[in-house]
């Protein structure tokens, strides 16, 4: 479970007026905001200091080592934005040696993905957008976590990948995981959520189950709370 208590944030032109939500085990909330999440996701995985209020991870704090209880999946860049010599297999080698990552749990995801053997021998800067992708998610998920947060990773992905992404994050619904997903995609928001929050100009402002926002107008949605 993920509780929200209270959480303010000011920064720069950025701010969030007091936030409470609690995402139950086995939900996907989508919390929607045109203008971006990246101090709240920074926030959350207790990389910064919230203005106020706090945040919980299956009873411990983020700012106290609490984010041990969620993995996080931030949005990346379509290409490596790093030069080495070194193979896709090679990195996991490392990673699982020297971070104590569980291999199974890797291979386990790229499984999911339809990640190719082949791929594994290649650099990361040789690899396509969606393959490159995927290998990024099947490291950030090789933790086991009662939680996951994440921010506006499906944004400019091939349709493949989304797919890939959404089988994988249904098992791990169905896994009784809690889901935080930070964005501002409505329409894939309509698709995969259990329940979603419209933020605007700091304000949550709007709640409502992903049933009963197939119902209403989504494209009146958009214009009023993300355009």
């Amino acid at each position: 479970m993920i509780s929200i208590r209270g959480l303010g944030l000011e920064h720069g032109d950025t701010l969030l007026e007091p936030l409470s939500l609690d995402i139950a085990d086995g939900e996907i909330y989508f919390l929607l905001d045109r203008l971006g999440f990246d101090l709240l996701f920074q926030v959350l995985g207790g990389l910064r200091r919230a203005a106020a209020g706090e945040v919980l991870f299956a009873g411990g704090s983020a700012g106290n080592g609490g984010c041990q209880g969620a993995a996080f999946i931030n949005r990346i860049a379509d290409v490596a934005d790093f030069e080495t010599d070194a193979r896709i297999a090679d990195w996991i080698d490392f990673l699982c040696s020297a971070c104590g990552f569980d291999r199974e749990r890797i291979f386990k995801t790229l499984l999911v993905c339809n990640f190719h053997e082949r791929h594994l021998k290649k650099r990361a800067r040789e690899l396509t957008p969606e393959i490159f992708k995927q290998a990024y998610l099947a490291v950030s998920l090789a933790v086991d976590r009662p939680n996951l947060v994440i921010n506006d990773f499906i944004r400019g992905a091939d349709k493949s990948f989304e797919l890939k992404f959404n089988k994988l994050l249904l098992q791990m619904k169905a896994q009784g995981r809690a889901i935080l997903y930070l964005g501002s995609d409505i329409f894939y928001a309509s698709e995969i959520a259990d329940r979603v929050g419209f933020i605007k100009d700091g304000r949550l402002l709007f709640e409502a189950d992903a049933a009963d926002l197939k119902e209403m107008d989504i494209k009146d949605l958009y214009l009023k709370f993300l355009n």
